[in-house]
């Protein structure tokens, strides 16, 4: 019987010649066996990625961070994730987490500074900021 690091590698394999639904089930079904796999959980984060699947991406990479606190593929990718629901801030803490780990991680920099960009661009923070409800002008 294969385990669960078996399922995730043939899970990768089918995912990168497209077939994105049965590599799903093959992760899912890794997951079921070892939930504390963090490179399991990171697969189906690629997974739903490259299916355009951004929000359940971003809780499979969180819950790779979560068991792995040092993965920075995790970390990278849940911002990534972050940047596709256009959730800037959100990323932000997403890629200075990865360059806190890894400083010169040119990639986290240069998501990073287009992240802060799009704030800048649009003038406010995300919907979902605290920051943006608490924040009020002063008479």
């Amino acid at each position: 019987m294969p385990d669960a690091r078996d399922l995730s590698n043939r899970a990768v394999e089918l995912a990168e010649s497209g077939q994105y639904d049965e590599a799903l089930a093959l992760v899912n079904k890794g997951i079921r066996l070892d939930a504390n796999n963090a490179s399991a959980w990171y697969n189906k984060g690629i997974i739903l990625f490259k299916m355009c699947r951004y929000q359940d991406a971003l809780n499979a990479f969180a819950q790779a961070a979560d068991i792995d606190p040092e993965f920075t593929e995790a970390w990278y990718n849940k911002g990534m994730a972050f940047m596709c629901n256009e959730k800037y801030l959100e990323a932000i803490r997403a890629f200075n987490k990865v360059l806190k780990i890894h400083p010169h991680d040119e990639r986290a920099r240069e998501q990073l500074d287009l992240a802060q960009k799009k704030i800048m661009e649009s003038g406010s923070f995300s919907s979902s900021s605290p920051e943006k409800d608490q924040t009020r002008l002063i008479k």
